[in-house]
């Protein structure tokens, strides 16, 4: 789910920037921008097509295919007091 991302997003988010600010100032100064539309754009496509091809708000909603990291039951944040 949505929650249990949040953390690693942050993670890389936090470590590419340092890297790139900290070896890579002017190519950080001139690109960061684009950069940073361009994988905003690209969520936003993705939470898009998820939501309308898969989680059902179009209509019916689709299951993932049984595998270890998607829970059937409903809940995909794996938390223990919602099951």
């Amino acid at each position: 789910g949505i929650n249990s991302s949040i953390l690693s997003y942050f993670t890389i988010a936090f470590l590419s920037q340092w890297w790139l600010r900290t070896r890579y100032p002017r190519w950080f100064a001139k690109y960061n921008y684009i950069i940073g539309a361009a994988l905003d754009g690209g969520t936003q496509v993705m939470v898009f097509i998820l939501s309308f091809a898969v989680q059902g708000a179009g209509g019916t909603s689709h299951l993932f295919t049984p595998w270890w990291g998607a829970n059937q039951g409903g809940n995909y944040d794996h938390c223990l007091m919602l099951n």
